[in-house]
């Protein structure tokens, strides 16, 4: 690992301080990501212990699927400016207990000069989690959703209600998103301009079909269908010798609609999994979803938070020239921490509609990026 920095800062055109700043920065990273993962999947796993071993493969290959698909989530979704911070504040706190940044300070360079390497790489770092975000998490989205169902005490989801384009409102009861399945199924057509139930179709399963050369599309097995007048009255079915039914029964049939796989994995949860153009192109189809929105902006909005939560930490460090390692490391989990809670907040906010969602991604940034530059500002040179 050490022969690897070494190789790439050799390689970087920067002062010989700014290599060894990246240096270390690089080296804490690691350090720190390898602690808070370990930590977490000590924790997690634990938590978890009884549903893994209710799978049939072996309990440490289930481990091991789990949190090889849980890690890139939380990365991009929570811990990847956290672990920014952290670096930071370890490397800054080794500076200062070294004295290692009097001589730089003395020779005239500021203090922003000085820490110019922090934010390149927080910049990069910033970019690694887009990449996870739009490239990795997406081409393994199924992939990271069977992994992540280990960890469930259900393998599947309970999506919301989706309205499609036909007055039809349909209702899924369980959803397996890697199978593309679901369970328990109940669907309501509108007459068309009433509010008025003109049909109502049950069905055991919807299974999405995409044949080759064809048009996908959503296929009902093991169901019935009931039809209504626009008075809302039961129309009976005809049946054989004269016989009358309420509802007509179906072993299969194809359901006409414009949902899409993806309208039923888009709750909060499992938008997640969906890339930036999958994310904006659900968005164009359901503008109605302020969930959706919030999570759009958030995808430019969360990222800035590895140059926000150093411009939030380093003054501690750097004002008291602190020598303290725990302290500096506890000061970056209270920040990082409250970060994410705010963030949580204006988010749930911003999808229950109390406050406008753009509003909503873009709030904690707006919020804490001041009073990191007022606080960064007031660094003595």
């Amino acid at each position: 690992m050490r022969a690897l920095i070494q190789w790439v800062t050799d390689r970087l055109p920067l002062r010989t301080f700014d290599r060894y700043l990246i240096k270390q920065f690089m080296i804490a990273w690691g350090i720190c990501a390898f602690a808070v993962f370990g930590l977490f999947s000590v924790v997690d796993g634990v938590s978890r212990l009884d549903r893994f071993l209710r799978q049939d493969d072996p309990l440490p290959l289930v481990a091991l699927k789990y949190f090889a698909g849980m890690i890139p989530i939380y990365f991009t979704q929570y811990l990847g400016p956290i672990l920014t911070l952290l670096a930071a504040m370890f490397t800054a706190t080794q500076l200062n207990k070294g004295s290692e940044l009097i001589p730089l300070r003395a020779a005239g360079l500021p203090i922003s000069r000085i820490l110019a390497s922090f934010f390149m790489i927080a910049l990069v770092m910033a970019l690694s989690m887009i990449l996870v975000q739009e490239l990795v998490v997406p081409s393994f989205k199924d992939q990271i959703r069977l992994a992540d169902s280990y960890g469930r005490a259900l393998a599947s989801i309970q999506p919301d209600m989706v309205a499609d384009s036909r007055n039809n409102l349909i209702r899924v009861t369980n959803y397996l998103p890697h199978e593309k399945r679901g369970q328990d199924v109940e669907i309501t057509t509108k007459h068309s301009g009433l509010s008025i139930t003109s049909k109502i179709t049950r069905a055991r399963e919807i299974l999405w079909k995409n044949p080759q050369g064809g048009e996908p599309y959503w296929l009902l097995r093991d169901g019935e269908v009931e039809q209504f007048d626009e008075m809302g009255m039961k129309i009976p079915i005809p049946g054989p010798e004269g016989s009358v039914r309420l509802a007509q029964k179906f072993s299969e049939m194809k359901l006409t609609t414009d949902m899409r796989p993806v309208d039923l994995e888009s709750s909060d949860r499992e938008i997640e999994y969906l890339s930036f153009r999958e994310l904006r192109d659900q968005y164009k189809r359901r503008p109605y979803l302020k969930h959706l929105e919030v999570k759009l902006h958030r995808r430019f909005a969360f990222p800035l938070a590895n140059f926000i939560l150093l411009m939030l930490g380093l003054p501690f460090i750097l004002r008291s020239e602190n020598q303290s390692v725990v302290l500096g490391i506890s000061i970056a989990l209270a920040l990082g921490a409250t970060y994410l809670i705010v963030t949580e907040t204006c988010a749930n906010l911003g999808t229950r509609g109390a406050l406008n969602p753009m509003l909503a991604a873009w709030l904690p940034v707006l919020f804490f990026g001041a009073l990191g530059l007022t606080l960064f500002d007031g660094i003595e040179d």
